[in-house]
């Protein structure tokens, strides 16, 4: 067959299957370029839609396949966007999306553009054939390996995977013009789109007319059925293009246009993890308005809309963190997976009416741990105020729609952990196998272990998103561990990376490498001096998860066990981890024989927690390093907690000095007057503030001292010296921190470091 009739063969093809409710998926391999394919495919949709959106994505515009496919498309309406910038199009939509895949395929990149199609659309990836994978390299193939280890190593496992998804899938066509051309089966008819829910009757009319699917309706109705009560919440669940968002839009505007509403919530809190996440919600949130005829005002940040304002009331966003400070009447919280649980919680305390949206499978995170986790809360302590609605119906296009069924298979969204019976509930860590899991059997064959191992995955962090499978499934450096049921369920796991044993010439260099080597380079950050650590030869937890009907059963700990046991006997020299610091975790982590060695200054913006990283030594050599730059950290970090660390909350603080390895006592190095100050203060011929230089010469001395050498304080005691002399919190401050009187704490304070004094002078 010729260039031509494959051309003419797709497009007799697309002029039958092509519905306005649903996409279509087309593979063009790279040297079908220039053949008339990609273009004889969009003149068809430009044919039944003149005003067509065509969007070509590639990683630069300069790349050569991505000019080979603009000449082919010379004289066509198409836009451009580079993948390093794609998500500046969240919340746009497309009639065809062309995606360049020779020199970029990051699954992420995947995971959004594919999205933004409507039906009726096509989705047009243009890669290497299907026998040619071995050889394709893109940039996210270079950064998944990290030196020493080679590129050669590197195994296409995800993309041979997604190929395996592909051809000859229904709804995809794959077209090699020089060998084969394979046309998948066409979609069923989609079922009937109409509205059947009844209206409510608080909000207008007009706000329910703009709804397009029966769940929307519901959604407002029920919202105007709360409204009422003093204190609640709804949970709104769906997958992604369901309408969620647009339908928050709309609560917004009726909130804004209704006067009995409005006498109860006043102004209205928008939150999400980011503010690109909400535009469609302030889109139909202004959508209604106008329908309504209310005049309003539209603030932007940054060119993106922040804030919509009426005469009487406003709808503003605020980031997950400073949300915790607003003042509303109710929150909208818009992409709640992305916002870890305990600023939820946080939320939950703070707004007695509110609005949770989630996401439940979608390439940005975790839907199913905010279900698990979060709700679950809810439903205890809302009870009968508690409304749970599921959205099933997509927007964008029809229900069954081929390509949402590809992109949800290909990167494993709708993956979840395994169901467990009785008897699996009942088993102890003991009882479990503890294995290595072949990468080549799991994105072959094992298609079952790896989406629980996924679904584990998605459930445990709150931002596990497509690249990070397509890391774990072709990194040469990383690798799996799991506990496994005698059944075969996976029941906990673990992703696993290697990390150190550089060279001196990579040593040199390490903070220019790419990433890799986290644990090492952040050593050599924060403790140039000490950058030999690099040498060492490690293993980096990347993700440990274990099913939710096991947790606090000791699986977590049971894994990291025989993972150091295992690393021990294969002459590693330390197992480590970094994550976001939270007392739960910290304690984890700790009993498991973790030491901390550094905490990054800033806070994630999402989860407003400070990154931490923790390492358990199994060598001697490991053992020195860490005694050496535990007392490094613990310096950085007593002289930081007045400064980035000054509102880091006392438990975090305390439980990350409470854990230092080694057999070290430190002096207290007074200078000037400072020590005869703090004689004078023992003596109470002056007060604390007269003192308090002094007394945080001798708290150093304690929190840099290992703990075996410490004198022993109660948990009070040592809260307090870091609350107060640490943190340079006011009395009033600390006396509602340690839920006491501050004359109490005072006298705590000088009895403290009378001890102190005694035992370190």
């Amino acid at each position: 067959m010729h260039s031509n009739e494959f051309a003419s063969s797709i497009r007799s093809f697309l002029k039958t299957v092509l519905r306005p409710e649903y996409r279509l998926l087309i593979y063009v391999t790279t040297p079908s370029i220039g053949r008339g394919i990609i273009r004889e495919s969009i003149e068809e949709l430009l044919d039944r839609r003149k005003d067509a959106s065509i969007l070509l994505a590639y990683r630069e515009r300069e790349d050569e396949t991505t000019q080979r496919i603009l000449r082919e498309l010379e004289g066509l309406q198409v836009s451009e966007q580079r993948y390093d910038d794609s998500e500046k199009l969240l919340g746009t939509t497309w009639d065809a999306v062309i995606m360049d895949l020779n020199n970029q395929m990051r699954p992420n990149d995947l995971g959004l553009l594919v999205e933004l199609v409507r039906g009726g659309g096509l989705v047009i990836l243009v890669g290497p054939p299907r026998d040619e994978i071995d050889n394709w390299l893109t940039e996210f193939h270079q950064k998944s390996v990290t030196p020493p280890f080679e590129l050669s190593r590197l195994v296409r496992r995800f993309e041979k995977r997604m190929f395996s998804k592909t051809i000859g899938r229904t709804g995809v066509i794959y077209v090699d013009a020089e060998n084969e051309l394979i046309l998948g089966d066409e979609p069923p008819p989609p079922p009937p789109r109409e509205i059947t829910e009844p209206f409510g009757e608080m909000f207008p009319k007009e706000l329910y007319e703009i709804c397009l699917t029966n769940e929307q309706v519901s959604v407002l109705r029920n919202v105007e059925n709360l409204l009422g009560r003093r204190r609640w919440a709804l949970v709104l669940r769906a997958n992604r293009g369901r309408g969620k968002s647009a339908v928050l839009g709309l609560v917004a505007a009726g909130l804004m246009a209704t006067k009995k509403a409005r006498r109860k919530i006043k102004d209205i809190l928008i939150t999400s993890p980011e503010p690109e996440n909400v535009q469609t919600l302030f889109e139909f949130a202004a959508k209604g308005l106008e329908k309504l005829g209310i005049e309003f005002e539209v603030a932007e940040r940054n060119g993106i809309t922040a804030e919509i304002r009426t005469r009487f009331v406003k709808a503003f966003y605020r980031r997950p963190m400073s949300a915790l400070n607003a003042k509303a009447g109710i929150a909208l919280v818009d992409e709640a997976a992305g916002i870890p649980v305990p600023i939820l919680i946080g939320l939950k305390k703070r707004f007695w009416r509110a609005i949770y949206s989630s996401t439940i499978h979608g390439y940005e995170g975790a839907g199913r741990g905010f279900l698990v986790r979060f709700l679950g809360r809810l439903r205890r302590e809302f009870k009968r105020d508690l409304i749970e609605l599921e959205m099933r119906e997509p927007i964008r296009y029809a229900s069954g729609d081929p390509v949402e069924s590809w992109l949800y298979d290909v990167l494993l969204l709708d993956s979840e952990p395994a169901q467990l019976d009785e008897e699996e509930l009942k088993l102890a860590p003991e009882n479990c196998r503890y294995v290595e899991l072949d990468r080549d059997y799991l994105f072959d064959s094992g298609e079952h272990v790896l989406r629980q191992l996924v679904g584990l995955y998605v459930l445990t962090h709150y931002r596990n998103r497509p690249n990070d499978i397509a890391l774990l499934a072709n990194a040469p450096h990383h690798s799996i561990r799991a506990i496994l049921a005698p059944s075969g369920k996976v029941l906990a796991a673990l992703h696993l990376c290697l990390e150190g044993e550089l060279p001196d010439e990579l040593l040199r260099e390490i903070e220019t490498l790419p990433k890799g080597h986290m644990i090492p380079g952040v050593v050599s950050r924060y403790y140039p001096h000490l950058k030999g650590f690099g040498k060492l030869k490690g293993v980096r937890i990347v993700r440990i998860a274990v099913h939710p009907n096991m947790w606090r059963k000791g699986f977590g700990s049971y894994a990291l066990q025989k993972l150091c046991e295992e690393a021990s006997e294969e002459n590693y020299d330390w197992v480590g981890a970094g994550f976001g610091a939270s007392p739960e975790l910290l304690r984890f982590w700790f009993k498991n024989g973790f030491y901390p060695l550094a905490v990054g200054p800033m806070r994630n913006k999402v989860s407003g927690e400070f990154s931490v990283i923790v390492v358990k030594p199994l060598s001697a050599k490991a053992e020195k390093f860490v005694e050496e730059i535990g007392r490094e950290f613990r310096l950085r970090f007593v002289n930081a907690l007045s400064d980035p660390y000054f509102n880091m909350d006392m438990e975090t603080a305390w439980l990350l000095l409470s854990k230092a390895p080694g057999r070290y006592k430190a002096k207290p190095e007074f200078r000037g007057s400072q020590r005869m100050r703090l004689e004078s203060y023992l003596n109470q011929y002056v007060t604390y503030e007269g003192a308090s230089d002094s007394i945080k010469c001798l708290v150093e001395a304690h929190f840099l001292t290992s703990s075996e050498k410490r004198i022993n304080l109660d948990e009070k005691s040592e809260k307090l010296l870091i609350t107060k002399v640490l943190q340079g919190r006011q009395w009033d401050q600390v006396a509602k921190l340690l839920k006491d009187r501050p004359e109490n704490l005072i006298g705590l304070m000088r009895e403290t470091i009378a001890k102190m004094a005694d035992y370190y002078l």
